[in-house]
């Protein structure tokens, strides 16, 4: 018997080591009232997302984090709509074309059905999936067939949370229907200032920070069609970081990006190469960057080789001066006695930390 339990172990060890290495997936679309009066709460987004992503980075094992994005607010006859994608890259660009830009009759019902129908969720059974649906006003709006009582039991049928934020100074029945729109959905309801609530700590670590991230982008090899395209979306969401909450939020996107979930597989070699089935040797020369055509097989390997390991010091640096900010942001609001109770962002982490927690997700310090 001993003898044949030993096989056993020996059999299932190596499927137990798979079942730990696992990453969990991680779907989060969230729902945004573009009407007149969420211009502050969409630019409290803009400011924080990066912050937001940090957090989730910290789920064990490294989650495959996806982001989509709605606008809605009017009716049902127009949506902003922006499926899941772990192309954080993109999400943010996406993100940067929210504006108060939609009429004011803002059904929620129909945007939580339009996110439970539309968005192609991942179909893990063990995945994280989960809805915030975000804005002001009555969420009792809408047509019979689209109400909230109607499709938040469909998104819960199909085994994803709705949480409700609702923004400004509630009105009793205004709050009533939000929250029990978290209610019908087991999820999180919190009520955020309209102004979106959001602390912004700037701190000494943020223009190193920033200088490291300049250093982290001169590691990608960009490559194939996607390449410069993928470069350039790569800078130009630098640069939205740094004009939505400047050296704050450019501190933060930098310590994204040294995220394991912060994958550019599509356009840049070193984490194409890493990728199960890659071959560097099936690329034409004239895919490869300009300084890569002219070498052998052997020297392209060497080159990704050496800006791989160029990246992880890099990555490395931007974790440390990373955990030194936020010990300085933690110890700054414990001593000015400031409250994150009506944030924006700290309604979203919190959501999310206590419903990974119910799927048996552990946190962990650093990446």
């Amino acid at each position: 018997m001993n003898k044949l339990l030993a096989i056993l172990a020996l059999i299932l060890a190596p499927l137990a080591a798979f079942a730990d290495d696992r990453r969990s997936a991680v779907d989060v679309v969230f729902c945004i009232d573009r009407s007149g009066s969420m211009d502050a709460v969409i630019q409290t987004a803009k400011e924080k997302v990066w912050a937001i992503v940090n957090d989730i980075a910290r789920i064990r094992p490294t989650p495959v984090l996806r982001i989509g994005l709605i606008g809605y607010g009017s009716a049902d006859t127009e949506f902003k709509s922006f499926p899941l994608t772990d192309d954080l890259d993109a999400v943010y660009g996406s993100l940067m074309t929210f504006q108060t830009d939609m009429g004011g009759d803002e059904w929620v019902g129909a945007v939580v059905g339009k996110a439970t129908n539309d968005m192609g969720w991942s179909a893990e059974k063990d995945a994280l999936r989960i809805i915030f649906v975000v804005g002001n006003e009555t969420a009792m709006q809408g047509t019979p067939d689209n109400m909230y009582t109607v499709t938040v039991p469909r998104a819960i049928a199909k085994d994803i949370v709705v949480n409700a934020i609702y923004c400004g100074g509630p009105t009793a029945e205004e709050e009533a229907t939000w929250r029990a729109v978290a209610k019908l959905a087991d999820g999180a309801y919190t009520v955020i200032d309209q102004s979106g609530g959001a602390i912004t700590i700037e701190t000494p670590m943020d223009q190193e920070l920033a200088e490291l991230n300049g250093k982290l982008n001169g590691t990608y090899l960009p490559f194939g069609a996607a390449g410069a395209e993928g470069q350039a979306n790569q800078v130009a969401q630098d640069f939205n970081s740094n004009e939505n909450g400047a050296a704050s939020n450019m501190a933060a996107r930098a310590m994204a990006k040294s995220w394991a979930g912060y994958n550019c597989a599509r356009w840049d070699l070193v984490d194409a190469w890493a990728q199960e089935g890659f071959k560097l040797e099936d690329l034409k020369d004239e895919s490869l960057p300009e300084e890569m055509r002219k070498m052998s097989i052997e020297e392209r390997k060497a080159h990704i080789a050496a800006k791989k390991s160029e990246r992880e010091g890099l990555m490395k640096q931007i974790n440390e001066m990373g955990r030194a900010r936020q010990e300085f942001i933690d110890a700054k609001v414990k001593a000015e006695g400031l409250t994150q109770d009506k944030a924006f962002d700290e309604a979203v982490r919190k959501a999310v930390r206590e419903q990974a927690a119910r799927r048996g997700m552990a946190f962990g310090e650093g990446k």
